[in-house]
C-alpha cells in the first residue's frame, strides 16, 4: 500500500501547488489485482482530539482543527483522467468518542464559486459548487455512506453504490453541516455522529474513503483517492480511513412522531369540506452496530410529489417509481433486479389502490378509498462480522371498503382485504467482492373474507437467488440469476390471472398455453444470464439471455410486465472518457435483441446504434437510429398474436452547458412503419433558469402525435365466436411541467409542481384482425366497408353486419379526449436536524369525454372548468434519540 498525506497547521492550511496522480500498479507484479484496481490506495490517518468538540459553523477557527493533518494532492477525475486539478482542495478528519468531524478547505477565486442554495439532496443538475466525503464503514466494497455539501450550504446525503449511476439519496441521515466563504474560497464542516453509520465490531477500524470536489463552471470533478473512470466497481477504488479506534458500541434509538392536520374535498362529493388529523411513529433503532431496525406505524406520505399523468392504451401495467421514504431508505439491500423494471420487491404493492372496482348500478354512485391504508411496516437490514448482508421487511395493511350511494340509502362494499407482505433477502461476499451469492423470498397473504374478492390469490410465495462472479482481475464479470413463483387461491383467482395480460392463456394460437379453469394454483419460473466485459476499458461487450415461463407471476409484492418470452440481447460498444479532439466523451454502442414465447414463435427482431458526446464548451448530444420487426402477442388482449408494423425509429437530442444560469435542453422522435402510414413524431424542450442564487425555475413541454393504423380497438362478441376489432388511431398528446424552487435558506425551502396534460384519441378505418400473422400488411385484416358498419350516436356505439349475411356485433366508440392537472406546493423546514415542518397544498383535476375534441384551446378550458380536488396539510415531524 502507498500512503500519501501531506501535513501542516491548522492555523496556515498548505497551498497545493502540483497534484501528484498515483502511479499504476505494475500489471507484471506477482500479487494478484483482486480488486482490478487501477491506482493503488491512498491511506489516512485519523486522530482523537483530546480538546472540546468544534462549533460546527463551516469558518474552521476552532482549536480542535489545530489537532490531525490536512490532506491534500486531489487528482482530476475529469474531464481529464489523472491530471492537476484547476484548483486545490485539502481535507482533515478527526473524531471523537460520538462523531466524525471533516474539515474541508476547497481554494477558488471567490467570484467564481457558484454557491446556489436548494433543497436537501438535490444537485441542482451539478450546476453549483459541492464538497464530499464517503465512508464504506463496513470496508465490503458494496455501498458507502456519502454526506456531501453544497457551496450554498445545503445537504445531500446518499448510498454509494458501484455502478456508474448507482446512488440513493432517498437516505436521510440526521448530520450537521456548514458552508463558509472568505477570500481564499470556501470552507465545509461535517459532523457525523458514528450512530448514523454502521462497522464492524473491530477495535481498530478501517474503512474505505472518498473524498470528491465538483467544479460547476468547469464540469471538473478531483478527488483524493484517484477513482479510474472506467472501472471495475467504484467501491472497489476506494482509499482507507485508518486511526479510528475503541469506539463505543451502545444501543441507538430514534424516535420520529409525527402529527398531522388535512383539508380535504368531502368524500361524498357534495362540495364541502373534511377535517382530519393523525399522527404516528417512526423509529430506527440499532440492534447491534451492524444492524438497524426500522419501524413506522400510521404512516403518512402527504408531502410526496404525485406521479405523472400518462395514457396508456397498451395490455401492460404501467410502472411508476417508489416515493414514500420508509420504503425508498435502505432500498438497495432488499431490492432483486431481474430485467429493466421486473423485479421480485415492487414496494408500491405495499398501500397500492383497493383491487376492487364495484359495479354500479342505475343512479348509484361510489366512494373509494385512494388506497389501501398502511397499519404498519418495520424491516431489519444489515450486514454480520462475516459479510452477510440481511434484508427482511414485513408490513400489514387494513382491509378497505367502499361507499355506494342510491336514492334508497347508501351501503358499503369490500374492495380489498387485510394483507400481509414479507421480504426477506441476503447476500454474501467473497474473495473481495469478486464472488457473490444471494437470495430473496417474499410471501404476500390476503384474509379474504368477501366472496366478492375471490379473484384475489390469497397466497403468493416468490423467490430467487443470484450469482455474480468476476474473471481476470475483474475484467470480464458472469451474472445470473433464476426466480420462482407459487401462487394459491380460489379458481376465479386462479383464471384471473390466466387470463389476465400477463400471461393470456387464452390466446387461440397458442398450442403451449391453455385456460385450466379448476386451477387453484399457478407456478412459473425465469431467470437469466449475462456475461461480458466489466466497465474497466473503452471495450463493451456483453450477451445477456433470459427467460420467463408461461406462469411466472410476480405482480403481488413484485412487478413483471410479461411472461412467456425468451430473450437475447447482444451489446458492443466503446466509451471514450478522455477527451479527444471537439469531444470531452463521447460513446457508441450497437445493440441486437431477438425474442421468442415458449411456443417457439419469434416476437421480436432489433437493431440499434446509440451515441452520446460531450464537448469542449460542455454541451452533450446524443441520438440513435434501428429497425424492429415485431409480434405482438399482448395486442389484440387475449386474441391471437399481431405481426405489428416492421419500422425505423430515430431519436436526436441536444442540451446546452447546464452549469450556467440558463440551459436549454431539445429532442426529438421520429419511428416510420414500412409498409403502412403509421408514423409517431415527438419533439420535447426543458428550460432552466436560474432567477437568483436563491430562486431557480424549470419549465418542461412535449408534443406527441401518434398515427397507428394496426390500434387495438374493441373485442366485440358474436354468435360465432370473439371479433378483434382494430382501426387507425390519430392521438395527440400535451404535456407540460413547471417547477419553481425557492431556498430562503439551506433549511427552509419552497417548491413547486404543476404538470397539465392534454390526450386526445381518434378512431378510423375499423377492421376486424384475420390473419393475423400474415407476411403481408394487407393480408391481417378485413377493412370494414360502409355497408357493413353503422354510428349510433345515441349510444356511441357502432354496429357491425358482416357481408354476406355473416356475423351481427357491436363496440362502444373508443375516441377519448383526457385531460389532468396535477400539482403540489411544499415548504420545508428543517428546524433542528432530523426534524421538519411541512405545509403542503395540493390540487387535481381530472376530465375525461368518450369523444375526440381536436382543438387544444377547447381541451385546456375543458380542464380549468372542471372542479379541482385541492388537499390542505401541515406536518409536524419531531426527530430525538432517548
Amino acid at each position: 500500500m502507498v500512503a500519501l498525506v501531506i501535513g501542516a497547521s491548522a492555523s496556515c492550511p498548505v497551498q497545493i501547488t502540483a497534484a501528484q496522480q498515483p502511479a499504476p500498479r505494475d500489471n507484471g507484479s506477482s500479487v494478484t489485482n483482486l480488486s482490478g484496481r487501477k491506482y493503488p490506495p491512498r491511506i489516512y490517518d485519523t486522530v482523537r482530539f483530546s480538546g472540546a468538540p468544534p462549533v460546527i459553523n463551516g469558518r474552521l477557527d476552532d482549536p480542535a482543527w489545530k489537532e490531525g493533518e490536512w490532506a491534500g494532492d486531489y487528482t482530476q477525475q475529469m474531464p481529464v483522467e489523472g491530471a492537476k486539478p484547476s484548483v486545490p482542495t485539502e481535507l482533515k478528519i478527526l473524531y471523537d468518542d460520538r462523531n466524525v468531524y471533516v474539515a474541508i478547505r476547497a481554494y477558488d477565486d471567490p467570484s467564481l464559486v457558484h454557491r446556489y442554495p436548494g433543497r436537501r439532496d438535490d444537485f441542482a443538475e451539478f450546476s453549483v459548487d459541492i464538497v464530499g466525503i464517503c465512508f464504506d464503514s463496513y470496508n465490503s466494497k458494496r455501498t458507502g455512506f456519502e454526506f456531501d455539501l453544497t457551496a450554498g450550504g445545503s445537504k445531500i446525503d446518499l448510498i454509494l453504490g458501484n455502478g456508474e449511476l448507482e446512488w440513493d439519496t432517498t437516505w436521510d441521515a440526521v448530520w450537521d453541516g456548514e458552508v463558509a466563504h472568505d477570500s481564499q474560497g470556501w470552507t465545509a464542516e461535517f459532523r457525523i455522529p458514528f450512530n448514523q453509520l454502521r462497522y464492524g465490531p473491530q477495535d481498530e477500524q478501517v474503512w474505505g474513503m472518498h473524498a470528491w470536489r465538483w467544479i460547476s463552471r468547469n464540469k471538473e470533478e478531483s478527488q483524493w483517492q484517484l477513482i479510474p473512470r472506467q472501472n471495475t466497481g467504484r467501491m472497489h477504488q476506494l482509499g482507507e480511513l485508518h486511526g479510528i479506534r475503541n469506539l463505543s458500541r451502545p444501543r441507538h434509538v430514534e424516535l420520529l412522531p409525527h402529527v398531522l392536520g388535512r383539508v380535504e374535498p368531502d368524500r361524498a362529493g357534495e362540495g364541502g369540506t373534511e377535517v382530519s388529523a393523525s399522527a404516528g411513529l417512526d423509529a430506527k433503532i440499532g440492534l447491534t452496530s451492524n444492524f438497524t431496525l426500522d419501524v413506522t406505524v400510521n404512516p403518512d406520505f402527504g408531502q410526496v410529489e404525485a406521479d405523472p399523468s400518462v395514457i396508456n392504451l397498451t395490455a401492460y401495467e404501467t410502472f411508476y417509481p417508489e416515493k414514500r421514504p420508509f420504503f425508498l431508505e435502505g432500498k438497495k439491500i432488499l431490492s432483486f433486479p431481474i430485467e429493466e423494471f421486473d423485479q421480485l420487491f415492487y414496494s408500491r404493492r405495499i398501500g397500492q389502490a383497493p383491487s376492487y372496482s364495484p359495479p354500479l348500478g342505475p343512479d348509484e354512485t361510489i366512494d373509494t378509498p385512494d388506497s389501501t391504508t398502511i397499519l404498519g411496516a418495520a424491516k431489519i437490514t444489515g450486514r454480520t462480522d462475516g459479510g452477510l448482508s440481511v434484508g427482511v421487511l414485513q408490513s400489514l395493511t387494513g382491509a378497505e371498503t367502499a361507499q355506494i350511494s342510491s336514492p334508497s340509502g347508501v351501503h358499503e362494499q369490500q374492495v380489498e382485504p387485510f394483507g400481509s407482505y414479507t421480504v426477506g433477502r441476503i447476500q454474501k461476499d467473497w474473495d473481495k467482492g469478486n464472488t457473490s451469492l444471494g437470495g430473496m423470498v417474499t410471501e404476500t397473504h390476503r384474509n379474504i373474507s368477501d366472496p366478492q374478492l375471490d379473484f384475489l390469490p390469497t397466497n403468493a410465495l416468490t423467490g430467487g437467488v443470484d450469482f455474480v462472479q468476476y474473471y481476470a482481475n475483474r475484467s470480464w464479470v458472469l451474472d445470473a440469476m433464476a426466480v420462482m413463483s407459487q401462487l394459491n387461491g380460489d379458481r376465479q383467482a386462479i383464471t384471473t390471472l390466466q387470463t389476465n395480460a400477463v400471461h393470456y392463456y387464452q390466446r387461440p394460437d397458442a398450442s403451449h398455453l391453455g385456460v385450466d379453469e379448476n386451477a387453484t394454483s399457478l407456478s412459473g419460473h425465469g431467470g437469466s444470464v449475462r456475461f461480458g466485459r466489466s466497465d474497466s476499458s473503452r471495450l463493451r461487450l456483453t450477451n445477456h439471455f433470459h427467460w420467463y415461463s408461461p406462469g411466472l407471476d410476480l405482480n403481488d409484492l413484485g412487478y413483471l410486465r410479461q411472461a412467456d418470452l425468451i430473450a437475447n440481447q447482444v451489446f458492443l460498444g466503446w466509451a471514450e472518457t478522455e477527451p479527444r479532439r471537439i469531444f470531452r466523451t463521447y460513446s457508441l454502442q450497437y445493440m441486437r435483441e431477438d425474442q421468442w414465447d415458449f411456443g417457439g414463435l419469434k416476437t421480436l427482431s432489433k437493431n440499434s446504434l446509440e451515441a452520446t458526446a460531450q464537448f469542449e464548451n460542455k454541451w452533450e448530444t446524443r441520438g440513435s437510429f434501428g429497425r424492429q420487426n415485431s409480434v405482438d402477442t399482448r395486442a389484440l388482449r387475449g386474441g391471437p398474436a399481431l405481426r405489428w408494423h416492421d419500422f425505423w425509429s430515430s431519436i436526436l437530442g441536444v442540451g446546452t452547458d447546464s452549469s450556467r444560469r440558463v440551459s436549454l435542453n431539445v429532442s426529438g422522435a421520429y419511428d416510420w412503419a414500412v409498409d403502412n402510414p403509421s408514423r409517431h413524431s415527438r419533439v420535447e424542450g426543458l428550460l432552466r433558469v436560474r432567477l437568483s442564487n436563491r430562486f431557480s425555475v424549470s419549465g418542461r413541454t412535449a408534443y406527441e402525435i401518434i398515427a397507428d393504423t394496426l390500434q387495438y380497438a374493441a373485442t366485440a362478441t358474436a354468435t360465432d365466436g370473439p371479433r378483434w376489432v382494430l382501426g387507425r388511431i390519430d392521438q395527440h398528446i400535451w404535456d407540460f411541467t413547471l417547477r419553481a424552487d425557492f431556498a430562503i435558506t439551506p433549511n427552509l425551502t419552497l417548491q413547486y409542481y404543476g404538470s397539465p396534460f392534454i390526450g386526445t384519441g381518434r378512431y378510423t378505418d375499423f377492421k376486424q384482425a384475420t390473419d393475423t400473422l400474415a407476411q403481408r400488411y394487407q393480408d391481417r385484416f378485413h377493412l370494414y366497408t360502409e355497408d357493413e358498419l353503422a354510428f349510433l350516436p345515441d349510444s356511441n356505439t357502432y354496429a357491425v353486419r358482416e357481408a354476406a349475411g355473416g356475423a351481427t356485433y357491436s363496440f362502444t366508440n373508443p375516441d377519448f379526449s383526457f385531460r389532468q392537472f396535477r400539482s403540489n406546493f411544499v415548504a420545508r423546514w428543517e428546524y433542528r436536524p432530523g426534524s421538519t415542518l411541512y405545509v403542503v397544498w395540493s390540487q387535481g383535476r381530472t376530465s375525461e369525454e368518450q369523444r375526440w375534441d381536436s382543438s387544444f384551446s377547447s381541451n385546456w378550458n375543458a380542464l380549468w372548468r372542471e372542479r379541482p380536488d385541492s388537499i390542505f396539510m401541515v406536518k409536524l415531524t419531531y426527530w430525538f434519540s432517548p
